[in-house]
């Protein structure tokens, strides 16, 4: 059986993004870390959303060591740049979804 292994593929020139440019330049390299602790974090889950119940905000804020105010605020402003979308109580990436679509379409083929 094959692994499946935490792995996602992203641009190596991502940080060169004018959408990038902008939430660093709000945020400093700490909005950057936090992007793609938020993008690791929706890898690892079912349908590569999140939810924005509160416990859930709550327990994102805890791990990134800022209050749920401010990850509120990061998640608004991240879908502000464009680098998320909210929808249906959830926020997700749809370059993740993009890309684990292939992903698992190789995957399925080398079955």
């Amino acid at each position: 059986m094959a692994s499946n292994v935490g792995y996602f593929t992203h641009d190596h020139n991502a940080r060169h993004d004018a959408k990038i440019k902008a939430l660093i330049k709000k945020y400093g390299i700490e909005g950057y870390g936090r992007f793609w602790m938020l993008v690791e974090i929706m890898r690892e889950t079912n349908g590569y959303k999140i939810s924005q119940k509160k416990y859930v905000l709550e327990s994102l804020a805890e791990e990134m060591k800022c209050s749920v105010k401010e990850m509120t605020q990061f998640i608004k402003d991240c879908v502000e740049f464009e680098l998320f979308v909210q929808d249906d109580g959830f926020f997700y990436s749809e370059s993740l979804i993009v890309r684990m679509a292939k992903l698992e379409a190789i995957r399925d083929k080398n079955r």
